[in-house]
């Protein structure tokens, strides 16, 4: 059994690919609203309640789009003694060489190249190629159709948005989000917004800017 936590538009995303994989889901959700509603078939039950309730160790999975959250419920669930798993799409291709924190997920039609290391609970979603030595930091989300060439950093937290592309060597810096459609050939701080081709930093996201 796999505790689903998130049952919005990307929770169902990553139901159906635990459910590929022939997994037993229970699906959970902070929202009082969603309970005794269902996600694919699968009743949604609520996360506060279920999580007391556990009185062993068991495998769970965050499926919250947003970064902070996502760490934070990893976190808690975490506290407790409980077991966070990858989600793997059974179309995805990935380098034995590559290395996948917890948390992971990696969705239809991913590749990951090899020597790339992919941080902890990071979204890689639909479509996305990620080239030769490319380190994703925890918690990044690379939306679909992005594509990294080889020997890219990307800081934790970090998003990307549908449809970008960044050539090789680029550094690009925590919780920075890099627009859709984006062409990215020079390296980005952190904690900015950036978008265009060539992509260029429009604001600053920094609490004291």
């Amino acid at each position: 059994m796999i505790y689903l936590i998130g049952a919005g538009g990307h929770g169902k995303v990553v139901a159906d690919t635990f459910l590929l994989n022939g997994c037993l889901l229970s699906v959970l959700d902070g929202n009082p609203a969603l309970e005794g509603s269902s996600l694919l078939g699968v009743r949604i039950e609520r996360e506060e309640r279920v999580l007391l309730s556990l009185n062993h160790p068991a495998d769970f999975f965050v499926s919250i789009g947003d970064a902070e959250s996502r760490r934070r419920v990893s976190e808690r669930w975490e506290e407790h003694g409980h077991r966070l798993v990858r989600a793997i799409h059974p179309t995805a291709i990935v380098s034995r060489s590559a290395l996948l924190d917890l948390g992971v997920c990696l969705l239809a039609g991913v590749i990951v190249q090899a020597d790339c290391r992919i941080g902890k609970g990071a979204i890689i979603n639909n479509g996305v190629t990620v080239d030769h030595d490319t380190k994703i930091g925890d918690y990044v989300h690379l939306a679909p159709g992005v594509h990294l060439a080889g020997n890219i950093q990307v800081g934790e937290a970090s998003w990307i948005g549908i449809g970008s592309s960044v050539r090789e060597g680029i550094a690009i810096g925590p919780r920075t989000m890099v627009g859709a459609g984006s062409v990215v050939v020079e390296d980005l701080p952190g904690e900015v917004v950036a978008y265009g081709n060539p992509c260029r930093v429009v604001r600053s996201l920094a609490r004291n800017a």
